[in-house]
């Protein structure tokens, strides 16, 4: 007799939240990242191309690869149409507070 395993699998649970008119099938977007820490404090996610005297480069992408984007946990992505305020903004498990260590937050 063969003993019964429950299937763990990861989940990537994420929140979204549309502000304006949300995405329009047109239009390019600038997309910006940000970190979350676990004292509260948000920050520019730096990539690599970038040194630290420089400024940062707007990052557009279309609609299509907006739509694709999922946050990590600690992550915080908002996408802004560049023509008007309108957008996208995901949030990342533990960046939105939906998880505290494996509970469910009311």
């Amino acid at each position: 007799m063969s003993t019964a395993r429950t299937i763990q699998r990861a989940a990537s649970t994420y929140l979204v939240h549309f502000f304006g008119g949300g995405l329009s099938q047109e239009g390019r977007y600038v997309v910006e990242r940000y970190e979350t820490v676990a004292s509260g404090e948000i920050r520019p996610l730096a990539t690599d191309k970038q040194s630290a005297g420089r400024r940062r480069r707007r990052t557009t992408l279309s609609c299509r690869a907006v739509r694709r984007l999922r946050p990590v946990p600690n992550e915080i992505i908002v996408a802004t149409n560049v023509s008007r305020d309108a957008g996208m903004q995901l949030f990342g498990a533990a960046a939105a507070g939906i998880a505290l260590r494996g509970k469910w937050r009311c």
